[in-house]
């Protein structure tokens, strides 16, 4: 092929030329003394989106939690996360290193923890009883919406709804890693306030599948914001003239959250071509825009089948056991998934037989 048909994520996106004209000519000042007017053009825009009351411009999702968490929850305290979150794997154990939290890992079919796990889940639990003195104080739960690990699940209001309520029963803190926070506001045909109303607080990523070149939001009351503030300079998070970079952030808030639903399209139509070619793909799970894919016993090594379809020009990340996860996003066209999945049938048909050759023209 004459170009490769990037999968791996959709950080991969590209600032387009308007954006990077937006970026060129934002105006700046210094955001340590809170005067860059672009910085806070966009915390006020995120805040209102989500419905907040006030909202933090941060370098990255990852950096985003952590403030977030530490501003909110005693160190020493004890956390409920995912078993396949990001926040528990792929966030360099900052809950246990800096925030000082001791994690409960649950499993989250479907994105979700089952309700009657959380209610049944051991006796520091009871909302009526002391806690044992040998225990950290359950203090948080944290969800993922949408859920990476889980082939970017939704969890809709009424879900989330029914967490707060666990929550606050017990006096923990509610804190939602919303990375594809508008994937699943636009999957669901939602509001992204009515899905961030139920938390304490809310982060979301601009690169993911927005289109700009990095940053995320905080956003909660005025009260968590001002000491995520002080917590994001403590981690090496104070900017200056900053606005350049929250210009294409704002830009991708106002214009590209409904283009989001092109991405979704075109993950459905990925997985049923994948399914096509035989890779095995429940189409049911596919929500928003990341399709998990199996590869079966009989196209061998999942290793080896990775291999072929980076020489082919389709690339996904290193598969974890038999899984590859294919990510659309917004530079990513229909034609291009045709393609790819054009790429995958020169493989699959050949694979057994060993005539495989990619296509070079």
């Amino acid at each position: 092929m004459s170009r490769q048909l990037d999968f791996r994520s959709d950080t991969l996106t590209m600032p387009n030329k308007a954006m990077r004209a937006c970026m060129a000519g934002a105006e700046v000042g210094d955001d340590y003394y809170r005067e860059d007017p672009t910085i806070r053009a966009l915390e006020e825009y995120a805040a209102e989106l989500v419905g907040k009351e006030a909202a933090l411009f941060v370098l990255s999702g990852t950096m985003g939690n952590l403030v977030s968490i530490r501003a909110q929850v005693p160190h020493g305290s004890a956390a409920i996360v995912s078993n396949s979150s990001h926040i528990h794997i792929n966030e360099t154990g900052h809950l246990a290193a800096v925030c000082g939290l001791t994690s409960h890992p649950l499993p989250t079919p479907d994105g979700r923890y089952p309700l009657e796990l959380l209610t049944s889940f051991a006796p520091l639990l009871a909302s009526n009883q002391r806690p044992s003195v040998l225990n950290p104080v359950l203090k948080l739960i944290c969800v993922e919406n949408t859920h990476n690990g889980e082939g970017g699940r939704c969890l809709d209001a009424d879900y989330l709804t029914q967490v707060r309520d666990f929550a606050s029963a017990r006096g923990m803190v509610f804190h939602i890693d919303g990375a594809r926070l508008f994937n699943a506001a636009v999957a669901l045909s939602c509001k992204p306030s009515d899905l961030a109303d139920p938390a304490h607080s809310v982060t979301f990523c601009l690169s993911k599948g927005l289109g700009a070149p990095g940053g995320a939001i905080v956003a909660g009351s005025r009260e968590l914001i001002e000491e995520a503030r002080r917590w994001r300079q403590m981690v090496g998070g104070g900017m200056r003239q900053a606005g350049i970079f929250a210009a294409a952030g704002l830009m991708a808030l106002r214009e590209n959250i409904d283009d989001l639903g092109i991405d979704h399209r075109n993950a459905k139509r990925l997985a049923a071509g994948l399914k096509e070619v035989g890779l095995e793909v429940s189409l049911s799970d596919v929500e928003t825009n990341i399709v998990m894919a199996y590869v079966p016993d009989a196209f061998g090594d999942p290793r080896a089948f990775h291999i072929l379809m980076a020489e082919a020009g389709v690339l996904v990340l290193q598969p974890k056991g038999k899984r590859l996860r294919f990510v659309t996003h917004r530079d990513l066209t229909g034609a291009d998934i045709e393609a790819a999945v054009e790429q995958l049938h020169r493989i699959t048909r050949s694979y057994k037989t060993g005539t495989y050759h990619a296509d070079r023209t």
